[in-house]
């Protein structure tokens, strides 16, 4: 029989094998994810006669210019967020950006294998790649963004802390520029078409919404074995150890 020690051995590498596993796949998407319909859709985008308004981050005062009224629905696939603490944007003080996120739609978020990607996030930036030439074919680039999202509306900043891989979001707000007085401004692109340096959407979010977020097999059995990993520990060490008898 076995002993109860090894069994507990075996919970514990069992569970820390099937642990790293599904961490390196736990941002895989779902071939069968059910898609909002405004998923489908293109952004919407209007000129807007809003006057520039001041707003306050971490104790800097911002000024923002809202350009044109915004929303975007879009599938997320890739974000980083912000911190206070450190960074370019601690180095400038720019508190109000608090997250870039980069979202696809269309058929981007319908058709395309989007686990033939790599999508990253810099600090300004997203980037994505594939070494499958079908899946290149296959992918609008006009179909994705990368989104400055600035806000002062706590329930948006904390439903972007929440924010995952796979979200389905709608963001309401304007495409704007921002700053602080007599400083330099932030700009934003107009189009989804343009590429390169100042090609990402500075967006203003004044409602954000969820409409799916993404569960998989990968990412319960994140949990499942986290779960396990930290029972084998307890029960590593209640179980007794028992030294051979030297005669």
């Amino acid at each position: 029989m076995l002993s109860r020690r090894r069994l507990v051995s075996w919970l514990f590498f069992g569970s820390l094998i099937v642990l790293v596993a599904s961490w390196v796949n736990h941002d895989r998407f779902d071939p069968d994810m059910r898609v909002h319909p405004a998923v489908s859709e293109e952004p919407l985008q209007e000129p807007v006669d809003q006057p520039e308004f001041t707003t306050r981050a971490n104790d800097v005062d911002y000024v923002v210019r809202p350009k044109f009224r915004y929303e975007l629905t879009g599938l997320v696939v890739s974000f980083k967020r912000f911190s206070e603490d450190y960074g370019l944007h601690k180095r400038w003080n720019d508190f109000i950006n608090i997250a870039d996120v980069c979202v696809v739609w269309g058929e981007n978020a319908t058709e395309v294998d989007l686990n033939a990607f790599d999508f990253v996030n810099g600090e300004f930036t997203c980037r994505f790649s594939t070494r499958s030439e079908a899946a290149w074919r296959s992918f609008d680039k006009n179909q994705l963004s990368n989104n400055h999202l600035i806000t002062d509306v706590p329930r948006v900043r904390d439903l972007i802390d929440e924010l995952a891989v796979g979200d389905q979001v709608r963001i309401s707000g304007w495409l704007a520029e921002y700053g602080e007085p007599g400083g330099p401004f932030r700009r934003t692109s107009t189009t989804r078409t343009d590429t390169g340096d100042g090609a990402c959407e500075t967006v203003y979010v004044a409602d954000m919404e969820v409409l799916g977020t993404m569960s998989t097999a990968w990412r319960k059995l994140f949990w499942l074995s986290l779960a396990g990993l930290l029972a084998s520990l307890v029960l590593w060490f209640r179980t007794p150890y028992h030294r051979l008898r030297q005669d």
